[in-house]
């Protein structure tokens, strides 16, 4: 028995065996045995067995703990509870008459009252995972084996046998029924606000929510973060590239960074360089898509991925707490993209000479992606390679682009976004987007997984089914998808915008080495293209509202205004949500006609 001396604990407590008790712990009338009970614990009128409760956190009254449980910091036990043979994670609440058996709870997750983990079918024990910041309503029972993915949401009185996907809404009295696209809005208040980070990285119109003082303290952020890195820069054609790149490598240099200039890029070759020649981080300055007064920054890992939410959190802490030290930097090393080319040139086999017709955005693609396609041997025809980017060009305008390679008679082809990490296809037969590439990936490749996000149209799930191929869907952007593949180790995932990440080659989204597996593709199954346009989406209707409010789709008048207008669709779904990289609220309305 070992406790501290600031403890109260009351004589009807009973402590037994090697018990460990923390500092500033109250327990009254319980039984500890054998128990680890960390500081500032609260334990009133329960019993604990061969089990521990982290620090900050408070049992009962009539609470049971039992079997070699593991209960982490700040996590409420309620009364009533009955906890055997489980782990719960920090932040977890577990309401009234709970019985929570061999499980693996994660974080901030909320069980409400009368919950069972029913882990025993008659013959054997089963086991229950639980992701962070799930919602799980009152009266539920959870019939194991489960995997429960991180930001579902359980409706009171479910009865649960299927697994729940990420973010997925779950509702049932006898089987489950999966609601997709619904904002789990337990779950979203646990997301820590950003002031500067979106989506995609920092973006914002240049010398207004983006300026060069910023840059030099993000440059001065990621020193440390990781003391004296080597960090790859990169950046696409904007006027604005380039002072921003000076900005942020003066901040790198007066933290004690070595920079790497690498030039005008794609963003997949700063990712793709970052990882394979060793940096500690990799920058692309772009802002992507949008028009050319915009720029941005994307930072990436020593692994290629882009950064977490707790690591861009940190950076913001950091940023808001030095000044601009208006340092100009004077070691720039450059440094050659060949690598990257190589990998291009030699990902897929290119049999036939084809017409290729090329839309560069007049981003990063105009130039690489012209030399790669003539060195692999085809016939390419370009247009926007020497403008404004993004201006009347690439993913943003189908309608010149599909007008454009319908005259130069190509046999296939591409446009291109800004920053070269979107692309889109087109046949004469029609344009496809991102998800109709993910539906020829799939398929040729047998795949038994695809990533996409709440935004992939509902049809494609079923074409997918089909095939024999799961979507598992994410959170916008394609850093979420990126995140998913490498957790579950999938092969392929895809934004119906047009990032496609294909996880063997590159964990980022690139558009043009989509284009030339797609081209390798297309010299030996032309069909499947066909196929691929031949599938009946469901019609989706967007629009997008401008403005600084983003908050306002949370009011409860405007959820219920949306859950009125859900009531009217036949199977489909309403989706709103604030744009990562503009002042807007996105709107997505699909549904069977």
């Amino acid at each position: 028995m070992n406790f501290n001396e600031t403890n109260y604990i009351d004589q009807q407590t009973k402590i037994i065996g090697n018990t460990k008790i923390g500092k500033n712990c109250k327990i009254i009338n319980s039984v500890l045995e054998d128990a680890n009970v960390g500081d500032n614990v609260e334990i009133i009128n329960s019993t604990i067995t061969k089990s521990s409760v982290g620090s900050n956190s408070s049992v009962g009254p009539y609470a049971h703990i039992r079997g070699n449980s593991k209960i982490a910091e700040n996590v409420r036990v309620g009364n009533f509870v009955e906890i055997k043979n489980s782990i719960i994670q920090k932040g977890t609440k577990i309401a009234h008459l709970a019985y929570v058996g061999d499980a693996e709870v994660g974080e901030n997750v909320n069980i409400g009252c009368g919950v069972v983990f029913a882990n025993y079918d008659g013959k054997n024990k089963h086991r229950t995972i639980v992701g962070n910041r799930v919602f799980i309503g009152s009266n539920s029972n959870l019939v194991a084996p489960l995997f429960i993915e991180d930001d579902s949401f359980i409706a009171a009185g479910t009865t649960v046998t299927n697994n729940i996907g990420q973010g997925e809404f779950c509702i049932g009295r006898v089987r489950n029924e999966i609601k997709k696209g619904i904002l789990n809005m337990y779950a979203q208040n646990f997301a820590e606000p950003l002031k500067y980070f979106g989506t995609d990285g920092i973006r914002g119109v240049y010398g207004k929510k983006l300026t060069n003082d910023l840059a030099e303290k993000v440059g001065v952020a990621l020193t440390k973060l990781t003391p004296t890195p080597k960090v790859i820069v990169g950046r696409d054609t904007r006027p604005s590239g380039e002072q921003l790149f000076y900005s942020i490598a003066g901040g790198l240099e007066f933290g004690g960074a070595e920079v790497v200039d690498i030039g005008i890029v794609p963003t997949s070759c700063v990712s793709y360089l970052t990882k394979i020649l060793g940096y500690d981080f990799g920058v692309m300055i772009t802002a992507s898509h949008n028009p050319s007064e915009y720029n941005g920054i994307k930072i990436f890992n020593s692994n290629g991925y882009k950064l977490n939410e707790t690591q861009e959190v940190e950076i913001e802490k950091i940023i808001d707490s030095i000044q601009a030290p208006k340092f100009v930097a004077k070691k720039i090393v450059s440094a050659q993209k060949r690598a990257y080319l190589e990998l291009l040139c030699n990902a897929v086999p290119h049999t036939k000479k084809l017409d290729v017709f090329l839309d560069c955005a007049n981003g990063s693609a105009s130039i690489i992606a012209p030399k790669v396609f003539k060195k692999l041997g085809h016939n390419v025809f370009v247009i926007n390679d020497n403008g404004e980017i993004n201006k009347d060009a690439g993913v943003l305008d189908e309608k010149i682009f599909g007008q454009k390679f319908l005259e130069s008679g190509a046999e296939i082809g591409f446009c291109f976004d800004g920053d070269a990490d979107r692309v889109m296809c087109i046949t004469k037969n029609g344009v496809l987007d991102g998800d109709r590439i993910l539906y020829i990936l799939s398929k040729c490749n047998n795949e038994k997984f695809a990533v996409g996000t709440i935004m992939t149209n509902y049809a494609l799930e079923k074409h997918l089914s089909s095939i024999g191929t799961k979507l598992i869907r994410t959170d916008v952007g394609d850093k979420y998808i990126a995140k998913e593949m490498k957790s579950k180790k999938y092969h392929i995932g895809a934004e119906q915008s047009g990032h496609v990440i294909i996880s063997k080659f590159i964990p980022t989204g690139d558009g043009i080495l989509t284009a030339l597996v797609l081209t390798s593709l297309y010299q030996t199954n032309k069909e499947i293209f066909d196929e691929a346009l031949a599938l009946k989406m469901f019609p989706v209707f967007s629009t997008a509202v401008v403005t600084e409010n983003k908050k306002v789709i949370k009011s409860d008048d405007f959820l219920n205004f949306k859950a009125q207008l859900s009531h009217e669709l036949i199977s489909g779904r309403i989706v709103v949500r604030p744009s990562g990289t503009e002042p807007k609220i996105r709107i997505t309305v699909e549904d069977e006609n």
